[in-house]
């Protein structure tokens, strides 16, 4: 995936300044992406997500963690 490319159109619709950081595209574009391609849940992403190394390197993290990379209900505003 062209995640650079990605980055700086996404990016820029989101301020510096005011509330809270966004969230890289690579991790909203794929968490989506695992949500859709193995049909889960918005809670089963979540925790396949944060139990799963491969798919935590696939979403751009340095190394694995078992503390929870976003709130599930991240999910309804990635869609």
């Amino acid at each position: 995936m062209p995640w650079e490319e990605l980055e700086e159109t996404y990016a820029p619709h989101f301020s510096l300044t005011t509330g809270a950081p966004a969230k890289s595209v690579r991790l909203a574009f794929g968490a989506l992406f695992i949500k859709q391609r193995l049909g889960l849940t918005d809670e089963e992403t979540f925790e396949q997500i944060r139990e799963n190394a491969y798919m935590q390197f696939f979403l751009g993290f340095a190394g694995y963690s078992s503390k929870a990379p976003f709130d599930p209900s991240m999910m309804v505003h990635f869609r």
